[in-house]
């Protein structure tokens, strides 16, 4: 008898094309994720470390903050917030609102009268009006905070609650 080869496989050559053409696609699909990931990533690096540069110059200082009641401390009724804002860093930066963050960790928000720019060196002072009750804030601030929203992890200042001037309270 004679020993025949099988008729059931794949011959040699094909199954040697076939792993190389496999290899080949799986080659291309992993460099073609590779490069968009790599590429996404150094976009990503590229961009802190532009923000970071941009804003290392980037400072601001809070001078002063006065809370006037004007004689009602009932909420509902205007009361005028007026605080002093310094750029003392060398860069332009842009402030939207002010923050006071009372001793149980709530925070009032003051937006001011749209965004405010201030150049390298520029003194801000704005009013703004509230009708937050005044006792809630002026016997549990903690601190007054002011973040620039172009730079807001480097020019940022926060005043102490205690030295808040509550006027007509």
């Amino acid at each position: 008898m004679r020993k025949g080869r099988s008729s059931l496989g794949i011959s040699t050559l094909l199954s040697a094309v076939l792993i190389v053409a496999i290899g080949v696609t799986l080659t291309i699909i992993v460099s073609n994720w590779l490069t968009t990931n790599f590429r996404e990533r150094s976009e990503d690096i590229r961009d802190t470390a532009k923000t970071k540069l941009d804003c290392q110059f980037a400072d601001l200082y809070v001078r002063n903050v006065t809370y006037n009641c004007n004689s009602n401390c009932a909420a509902g009724t205007s009361h005028t917030m007026t605080i002093t804002i310094v750029n003392s860093g060398k860069k332009a930066v842009s402030v939207r609102d002010v923050n006071f963050l009372n001793t149980s960790g709530a925070l009032f928000t003051f937006e001011l009268n749209g965004t405010k720019e201030l150049n390298a060196t520029d003194v801000l002072t704005v009013s703004n009006v509230s009708t937050a009750e005044c006792n809630s804030l002026r016997n549990a601030t903690d601190k007054v905070i002011v973040v620039s929203t172009t730079c807001p992890k480097d020019a940022v200042d926060s005043f102490p609650g205690s030295d808040v001037s509550f006027q007509s309270c």
